[in-house]
């Protein structure tokens, strides 16, 4: 079945933050924040470390849930781990957040494990690449849309860039090394328009 996910401000094989919920095979509903990647018709893709509650659960029931959501609450917490009942729809059977603009139910179907030896983060701990396909698609809100965290690193390279000509020297190698970091992670997340602005971004900010 083919899904039209562009009304959620998703584009095919971009990277997008989102909050991952599971179940326990005991029932206890568990909040993570990961990215997820829509690879087209009814495929998506996510990768995690090995470790996490959000894991293990998906190894045990080959499932999980995609809320589409920016509440700040709900990012810190589920990336705190001390996301409480409260936030939750009463469903016994799945763990949805309660109201979440939009949600993706995912059936897991191929998992591989990877070593992190080309992620910037480097460890012991491996990756699990996942690939699921989408169930159901429930939007709540029709103003609904995905976060691609893009556009944040470019907002913070345009509001440092007032300041990057009146700063010392030690501060404006501070912006720049933000600056290409940014532009490291857009390159790899964003779609075609936020990677021209951060380069015409930084071509204004070598100028200086």
């Amino acid at each position: 079945m083919r899904y039209d996910l562009a009304k959620l401000g998703i584009e095919k094989d971009l990277q997008y933050e989102c909050i991952t919920t599971t179940l326990s095979r005991d029932g206890v509903k568990n909040a993570g924040a990961f990215s997820f990647i829509y690879l087209g018709d009814d495929r998506v893709h996510c990768h995690i470390f090995e470790g996490s509650k959000t894991l293990k659960n998906i190894l045990d029931t080959n499932e999980y849930v995609v809320n589409i959501t920016q509440d700040p609450l709900v990012f810190t917490y589920a990336t705190l781990d001390c996301l409480g009942d409260e936030y939750y729809t009463t469903d016994s059977d799945i763990a949805i957040i309660k109201d979440t603009q939009a949600y993706i139910i995912v059936d897991v179907e191929n998992i591989k494990i990877r070593t992190p030896e080309n992620f910037p983060i480097k460890g012991d701990s491996s990756i699990y690449f996942i690939d699921g396909k989408i169930r159901e698609v429930v939007v709540n809100d029709e103003t609904a849309q995905a976060y691609n965290r893009g556009m944040s690193g470019l907002i913070e390279g345009l509001v440092n860039f007032g300041r990057y000509k009146i700063v010392d020297d030690a501060k404006r190698k501070e912006y720049m090394d933000r600056l290409i970091e940014n532009q490291r992670v857009i390159e790899k997340v964003s779609d075609e328009k936020t990677k021209k602005a951060m380069a015409d971004l930084r071509a204004e900010y070598e100028k200086n």
